[in-house]
């Protein structure tokens, strides 16, 4: 990719910059629940950059004592858990997202030994009503997020900012009679048959229908493989009916399998029949320690193919699998990629994706924001580095010849926004492009 002048990046970013976004993939709770421990500094350390510290070495004990509001631990304290591990990872593209943001945010301009106390007390003070509309509306400028909500988790979010994404596998998850009856409880129905199961999944995702919430979320391959097979429902009935008398966790996955598949299916079928999103999370999983190849999203092409009429956001571009993912979005129809995530991996990784996608991929089927962060700071960070990608992209496709500055800039709206704005079928009412 041909270096871009700095005349055309500069014209560029003002385009992007002006842009009020879509993010779509975030973990950031309403701000009322955001701040009930201050940690200064070290609550950012919940996720993401932690990761890099357990991969370099930081024992895991050591993480939780520092980041744990229930520790006791001073600042300093916390500092000491943590100063032999932050140089090895503070270049990685997590720690260059988190330097950014307390620098723009805090106007601290290095996390270390003489800064992280004044961090702490500038982040406590930071962190009151009011502080998302500073850091999702002016500073990101984000017309709205989509978020996850995790199971049994309202799907009642503030619209002003968000619109909730909900995680239903634990539906197809249930593996004794206690994660039955916990459905139970928060579906307030008898389950005692597949076809009550099944009723009660319908009955809730009716209920989040009512609500507003903008998709689903397939979460499913950080705990097995993406590949979901068609199951006859006499089959799917066995398998409950084991887990039904199965008082412990004495079932393997084989023999749990057939169930997950099947609950699987109908509700990928639900979700379409419903015009709902399916957001499935493919590539890399966040933390330490688990099986890649079960995220791999050549594995879900059977439910591409079962389900035209549904509409699939293949998450984190399916990193390492970038180039697999691009081949699926280029051969099915009802399939999208989405950059969320990667921009805080490796913004080289996130470039590289992207430049390949232009090429590859119909334009109106790339999204090429989501900060996937638990804090609107990362949000706004993620976001940023984001917005900087496709500048820096899209302006080398400018310089090579691919496309005219017009279409650069009409490319970097669809990618940022309206793509998702469609897909997504998100009524944001008069939030337009601000000047």
């Amino acid at each position: 990719m041909t270096k871009p002048s700095q005349e055309l990046r500069t014209r560029l970013a003002s385009e992007i910059d002006a842009i009020d976004i879509v993010d779509t993939h975030e973990h950031v709770p309403d701000e009322a629940a955001a701040y009930a421990h201050p940690l200064g500094l070290f609550g950012f350390f919940d996720h993401y950059v932690s990761s890099d510290l357990v991969s370099a070495g930081m024992p895991r004990e050591a993480l939780e004592q520092m980041r744990s509001p229930d520790s006791g631990l001073s600042i300093d304290e916390r500092w000491a858990l943590l100063a032999d591990f932050w140089p090895y990872v503070r270049h990685t593209g997590y720690g260059r997202a988190m330097r950014e943001y307390m620098a723009d945010l805090f106007d601290v301009d290095d996390i270390g030994e003489d800064t992280y106390a004044i961090l702490c007390e500038r982040i406590d003070a930071a962190h009151r009503p009011g502080w998302y509309e500073t850091v999702l509306k002016d500073k990101a400028r984000i017309a709205a997020a989509l978020v996850t909500t995790w199971p049994g988790q309202s799907v009642a979010v503030d619209p002003a900012y968000f619109r909730a994404v909900p995680i239903l596998d634990h539906y197809a998850t249930a593996a004794t009679r206690a994660d039955l009856e916990a459905l139970e409880a928060e579906s307030d129905r008898s389950i005692q048959t597949l076809a009550q199961l099944l009723g009660a999944l319908e009955a809730r995702l009716a209920g989040i229908v009512e609500q507003g919430v903008a998709g689903i979320k397939v979460f499913l391959a950080y705990r097995r493989p993406l590949l979901f097979e068609r199951v006859d429902e006499a089959a799917a009935a066995r398998c409950f009916d084991r887990i039904w008398l199965s008082q412990a966790l004495d079932l393997a996955f084989e023999d749990l399998k057939p169930l997950q598949d099947f609950v699987m299916w109908h509700l990928v079928g639900l979700a379409a029949d419903r015009g709902l999103a399916i957001q499935v999370h493919t590539g890399l999983q966040e933390g330490n320690g688990n099986y890649l190849e079960n995220s791999r999203p050549t594995l879900l092409a059977n439910l591409f193919m079962a389900f035209g009429d549904a509409r699939f956001d293949l998450f984190h571009a399916g990193y390492p699998y970038t180039g697999e993912a691009a081949a699926l979005a280029k051969n099915f129809a009802n399939v999208a990629l989405d950059l969320c995530w990667v921009q805080a991996i490796s913004p080289l990784v996130a470039a590289r994706t992207l430049d390949e996608w232009i090429d590859t991929v119909p334009a109106n089927k790339i999204f090429a924001v989501g900060g996937d962060s638990n804090y609107a700071e990362g949000a706004y960070g993620h976001c940023k580095v984001a917005r900087r990608v496709a500048c820096e992209v899209l302006a080398g496709k400018v310089e090579s010849g691919g496309l005219s500055e017009d279409e650069a800039a009409w490319y970097a709206r669809r990618i940022l926004r309206e793509n998702a704005e469609a897909f997504f079928r998100l009524d944001l009412g008069n939030a337009t492009d601000r000047a």
